[in-house]
């Protein structure tokens, strides 16, 4: 599954292609527009180092946590605007990190790109898992309006999933 897959969205159509050694600043960009904003009352220098440290603490542990995840880029005519890392364990699909640039933010790539995964994971008959900053509050509402449902709490973070069962007895 290294192949390019094309979503539509609100903007047009979005393409999630495998990531290449030429995204990490790119990567590093976007890393660093999705943390909380406190750290960017932090003075720059130390700013730089956190964030540094904290990007390659994040690559490292994903590569070896999810070792057989599908780590992709966004595209939106040829240009670099979202990252999205998807894991495929077997018995489920887990959304394992998923940014969109800031300035795209609210306007429908993120539930394009979920869409497609929902319908992916419903054709497979499996469930859509992801966890999300109790803080964020953005997200959550994203996707709770996309039919998730919290499954676990532990700090910091809720553990969320969709199942396309339960969505169809909801929407019933």
């Amino acid at each position: 599954m290294n192949e390019a897959t094309d979503v539509r969205s609100p903007i047009g159509v979005v393409t999630m292609r495998p990531e290449r050694a030429d995204d990490e600043a790119f990567r590093y960009r976007l890393f660093c527009d999705s943390r909380q904003p406190e750290f960017a009352l932090l003075p720059r220098e130390l700013y730089e180092r956190v964030m540094q440290h904290q990007f390659h603490a994040q690559t490292v542990s994903y590569r070896n946590e999810f070792s057989q995840a599908r780590f992709d880029i966004i595209e939106h005519a040829g240009r670099p605007i979202g990252r999205i890392v998807i894991d495929r364990p077997g018995d489920m699909v887990h959304i394992v990190d998923q940014a969109i640039i800031p300035e795209l933010r609210g306007r429908g790539i993120g539930t394009a790109v979920m869409r497609s995964l929902m319908d992916e994971a419903a054709a497979r008959g499996l469930p859509v898992r992801l966890k999300v900053a109790s803080s964020n509050d953005p997200s959550m509402r994203l996707y709770v309006r996309l039919g998730f449902v919290p499954i676990q709490s532990v700090p910091l973070y809720i553990e969320l999933e969709w199942a396309a069962d339960r969505a169809r007895e909801n929407a019933s």
